[in-house]
């Protein structure tokens, strides 16, 4: 469940794909520490340098999310929309659009369509995030070769303040209704909590950890499994309390 290669430096890109593959095949969902996620990654951008800094400061960019059913203002997004094909592995990014999930799936911001900035271009059409998408289309295409992919991206920044706490998933333990999802984190400031916890097809706990370093991924089976993370707080009540989380779905096309 867990790929850590930060102690074996022989560990092969091949290794850790496999290792990836079987976990997802077995367990459903796979947590790369920071060392295998760096080492994915770099392999699609062919170990090109990229700006980390750049990256990981859009996500103080983000603007609030406006559509928050328990009227909270701890969440912050920006939304963009792609698609790849499985044939030619090109991705794509779509007209701007809004994010929609019905009741089923968000019963706290369901059934209305949200409209969201779209990611900035210089961070949707960057290296790093080129390689993610083409690492996430090749790993969730190899276990569902068949059809080509929708794919929605988020940037989300949660936030504690004296007025409020932060919560990442207030709508509870929960699916997206979608078949896959990647979750990367990126930044965490000042904040203890944010246990992210998997549980299977009848809401039986499986695992929980907490993400705290830049670039942790969790890669996870949405029609097997739920997931949730619990609130976030501050460690020094004079500062604001930050966690910041890139999470991209995909979704096979109604052809």
């Amino acid at each position: 469940m867990f790929i850590n290669t930060d102690n074996n430096q022989y560990i092969t890109i091949n290794d850790i794909k496999k290792n990836v593959i079987k976990e997802m095949k077995e367990n459903n969902f796979v947590y790369l520490k920071m060392e295998s996620s760096i080492k994915l990654i770099n392999e699609y951008i062919n170990n090109q340098s990229f700006d980390v800094d750049k990256f990981v400061r859009s996500w103080d960019k983000l603007e609030l999310d406006k559509y928050m059913g328990d009227g909270g203002q701890y969440r912050r997004r920006r939304y963009s929309t792609l698609s790849s094909d499985v044939t030619s592995r090109e991705v794509r990014i779509e007209p701007h659009q809004p994010h929609f999930q019905t009741k089923n799936y968000n019963n706290l911001n369901g059934d209305i369509e949200r409209h969201y900035e779209p990611i900035k271009d210089e961070i949707i059409k960057s290296k790093i995030m080129k390689g993610i998408f083409h690492l996430s289309h090749d790993l969730f295409t190899e276990l569902s070769p068949k059809g080509n992919w929708h794919i929605e991206t988020h940037q989300f920044r949660i936030e504690v303040t004296d007025n409020q706490i932060g919560k990442p998933t207030p709508e509870g333990i929960h699916r997206d209704g979608v078949d896959y999802v990647l979750m990367l984190c990126i930044n965490r400031i000042n904040c203890i909590g944010g246990e992210s916890t998997i549980y299977d097809k009848n809401k039986n706990k499986l695992i929980s950890f907490t993400m705290k370093n830049a670039f942790e991924m969790v890669m996870l089976n949405d029609k097997e499994l739920f997931h949730g993370v619990s609130p976030i707080f501050r460690i020094d009540k004079e500062k604001k309390a930050v966690r910041d989380m890139l999470v991209i779905t995909f979704r096979k096309k109604q052809e």
